[in-house]
């Protein structure tokens, strides 16, 4: 990833905030970092100003655990969340792998170079996942359309209009375009053209 990365750090404990902060100064990382001390605040951060990444304490005032995780993904789903967690509870960093967090770094285990592989790797897995979601959802919007037009399609033997669910007649380019992305362009074929050259005086 090019450019400035924002980052936001949601730590209460402002000896964890100083250091995190460090160590992305000392990773060429602390140009545009913010930090909260209780989840209210950081949901509140991420609505108002954006993020690139958010490095995440999992004991937070008013959150702890997995609802803190989950608060953030479940707000903010295509934001990566690295998890900050204490010695003891490392188990809990892995459960947030399974919550939506991208990775998570123990407390006091880790150093600066360290840091800058996670916040970056992160923000590039994150946008790999964003990417095949938004082609899955475009594949499902496809596979709609496709549905659209499957089945029996009552047409006129004589006009070629179609019937539609409603009962009304419709032109057959009109219903293919209301019911596809399908774009018509109108030429005559060899039979059709000579009958209209026979029809010029």
């Amino acid at each position: 990833m090019n450019g400035q990365i924002r980052i936001l750090i949601i730590e209460d404990e402002p000896v964890s905030a100083g250091i995190t902060l460090r160590m992305l100064k000392e990773a060429g990382l602390g140009s545009d970092v913010s930090v909260k001390e209780t989840l209210k605040e950081g949901l509140k951060s991420i609505a108002a100003d954006g993020a690139d990444v958010t490095l995440l304490d999992m004991g937070l005032p008013d959150s702890g655990g997995a609802a803190t995780i989950k608060a953030v993904c479940g707000k903010f789903p295509s934001l990566p969340v690295v998890v900050m967690t204490g010695t003891e509870d490392e188990a809990a960093g892995i459960d947030a792998l399974k919550d939506g967090a991208q990775d998570y770094l123990v407390k006091g285990q880790f150093g600066h170079r360290e840091l800058k592989r996670t916040v970056r790797y992160a923000i590039e897995r994150k946008q790999l996942v964003n990417e095949k979601e938004a082609l899955i959802a475009q594949l499902r919007e496809a596979l709609k359309q496709v549905k659209q037009l499957t089945g029996l399609l009552p047409i006129c033997a004589d006009c070629k209009k179609i019937r539609t669910d409603k009962g009304d007649w419709m032109q057959l380019e009109s219903y293919i375009s209301e019911h596809s992305e399908a774009l018509f362009t109108h030429g005559f074929c060899e039979n059709c053209y000579r009958k209209r050259l026979k029809e010029i005086p």
